[in-house]
């Protein structure tokens, strides 16, 4: 399984074959070599990623279509004046703000869109360059409070089983907002003065032929549709009474059975290969958790990690490892993962418990190097990105969103 896994990273980032294409081979691999069953190849199409972007995208096609994409795009260029650097600032704090009280992967979604028709409306705004940085945004926002992600809303839990103790709505607000304000600083200053430089060549992406399309003009009986479509998921999102991906699918069949898009209609304006992707990704993260492999990478390190190692240099090591594991795979398998035995060298080298709590479950929130780290950055391949673009531009934001996340912890939540 390692050894596929391995196999199929180098193919993403040689770049010679389509992402897709790699995916699919990795999975029949696995099945050939006996590493999974045919169901257990297929299983990665019912996770809620998969049902995040289907549902989503049938979302987002009805905000576009409904008008409702345009007034909100329009808006945002009138207040930026047409500048790029002022998109992904006005674009990006919104996301923030938004993820931090909502799912952040349903908000990464609507913000892609945005993005996409801003593009579109806006001949000398490049998507790719106004894109990741506001998903980027998305992402640091929702670090700033307990429901702002999926994955500190699992470490709480288990933190309360093994602790006694969560984390509470707030608690990470001071840090959150200190790694968000340092991010966009970092986008502003230092990458979007040379976005251009790091995207790679690429073929006609998935939104190329909306944004040439012209604006659809405001249509009410479909902006009611896809605002009720988008109440009710947020009904959902809140009450949890459905996971994520199936609320968003509810979502998606108002708006078709609502009439504010033809099934048909969506259906061609799906990108099925990113969800190929997306669910062949899934299949292959799983099947590597329950091989075992990061288990024992895991127990590997405890056995090598010094007895008199400083404790701040220790509360880095788990810190850097939840970043390294989770841009391979999804964050919150991340947090099951490193979690406990984080938890476990508190207690045993009597340190504080929490601050490995925190500075984990910020970790592995905080991935953003690779396409694979979580679907909200997977979905982003549908702008045109290649997988190295991903490292190539977020290599820098990465390194100091760790370095803060260590430094900041050891500040908020002393180690000892």
């Amino acid at each position: 399984m390692a050894l596929i896994l391995i196999l199929c990273v180098a193919a993403f980032i040689w770049d010679r074959f389509p992402a897709a294409s790699v995916s699919v081979a990795a999975c029949i691999a696995m099945v050939v070599c006996g590493v999974c069953s045919p169901s257990e190849m297929m299983a990665g199409f019912t996770n809620d990623i998969v049902l995040i972007v289907f549902g989503t995208e049938i979302f987002g096609i009805a905000f576009q279509e409904s008008g409702l994409s345009a007034k909100t795009s329009e808006l945002i260029v009138r207040l930026s004046g047409r500048n790029e650097r002022s998109v992904i600032i006005i674009a990006g704090l919104t996301a923030a703000l938004l993820s931090a009280f909502l799912n952040n992967q349903v908000i990464c979604a609507l913000m892609m869109i945005i993005c996409i028709h801003i593009a579109g409306s806006a001949p000398k705004i490049a998507v790719k360059n106004i894109t990741l940085p506001v998903i980027y945004c998305a992402v640091m926002g929702g670090q700033c409070t307990l429901v702002g992600a999926p994955a500190t809303l699992i470490a709480s839990s288990m933190a309360s089983d093994a602790l006694g103790s969560g984390i509470s709505m707030f608690e990470m607000l001071p840090m959150g907002l200190i790694l968000l304000l340092a991010g966009m600083l970092w986008i502003f200053f230092v990458l979007s003065k040379r976005s251009a430089s790091f995207w790679s060549e690429a073929a006609p992406s998935s939104c190329d032929t909306e944004t040439d399309q012209p604006d659809f003009a405001p249509n009410r009986r479909k902006i009611t549709v896809t605002l009720i479509s988008g109440a009710v998921m947020l009904f959902l999102f809140v009450t949890g009474f459905v996971t994520v991906g199936v609320a968003s699918v509810i979502g998606a069949l108002i708006c078709m059975f609502g009439g504010a898009v033809q099934q048909k209609n969506a259906f061609s304006k799906i990108d099925w290969n990113i969800l190929i992707w997306l669910g062949c990704s899934v299949s292959m993260a799983s099947e590597l958790n329950r091989s075992g492999h990061i288990q024992s990478i895991c127990e590997w390190l405890m056995q090598h990690i010094p007895q008199n190692m400083s404790p701040l240099l220790l509360l880095a090591a788990f810190t850097l490892l939840a970043v390294v594991i989770s841009n391979f795979i999804a964050n919150t398998t991340t947090v099951i993962i490193v979690l406990p035995f984080a938890l476990k060298f508190a207690e045993l080298y009597a340190l504080n418990p929490k601050s490995f709590l925190i500075a984990v479950t910020m970790g592995a929130g905080l991935a953003v190097l690779t396409p694979l780290s979580s679907g909200f950055i997977g979905m982003t391949v549908r702008v045109g990105y290649r997988f190295r673009d991903y490292v190539r531009y977020g290599f820098g934001i990465q390194a100091l969103l760790t370095a803060l996340t260590v430094l900041l912890t050891g500040i908020f939540f002393p180690v000892s």
